[in-house]
């Protein structure tokens, strides 16, 4: 079990935990693999059972990523939509990769597990490279296969509908798609 992202609910949005409990506020999607067959995907849970998992697995926890656009207050996010603290040094492209990930979690019910978490899990380690074509190639199909035919801005336009969400610019993500003659599933 690996935590995939650590994300703010939003406003209009109802998600239920893994305990069969209602989500209310942040939540942590985790990648599960069996260990004795093939199952494996993604579960939802709260703050409180996530803790558990966190501690069980060894694992200090992910920044919540909160893509609301913030007024004051103590817990404020910066552009990237994590808790401001410990910055990590991001190459650009990379960082709309980390971004469109997290926003898949939030705008989809039960987002798919392992390629997520793959390549997550690498953007997050080098975070200062920008990411392969492959990798960005990988994210534009899982787009693809939204069920209502979204584009990932489409998606994000719809939770803009109940909530002040922050802009979020794919263009570098694009950008690679287009030299490569793919079309994108980002803008």
């Amino acid at each position: 079990m690996h935590p995939i992202a650590y994300v703010q609910l939003l406003a209009g949005q109802t998600k239920t935990s893994c305990t069969g409990d209602a989500l209310t506020d942040a939540y942590y999607c985790f990648f599960y693999k069996s260990r004795t067959n093939a199952d494996q995907g993604t579960i939802l849970c709260g703050e409180y059972a996530a803790k558990d998992f966190l501690q069980l697995i060894g694992h200090a926890g992910l920044p919540l990523f909160n893509p609301l656009l913030t007024q004051g207050g103590t817990r404020g996010t910066g552009t990237s939509g994590t808790i401001q603290g410990a910055r990590t040094k991001w190459d650009l492209t990379a960082k709309q990769l980390h971004d469109a990930i997290n926003l898949l979690v939030v705008c989809w019910s039960s987002p798919p597990g392992p390629v997520l978490f793959d390549i997550k899990s690498k953007l997050e380690k080098y975070s200062y490279k920008p990411p392969y074509s492959g990798q960005i190639k990988a994210i534009n199909t899982v787009i693809g296969k939204d069920v209502k035919k979204r584009t990932l801005s489409q998606m994000v336009s719809e939770l803009a509908q109940n909530n002040y969400v922050k802009t979020y610019d794919f263009s570098l993500l694009d950008a690679v798609l287009a030299s490569e003659k793919v079309a994108s599933n980002f803008i």
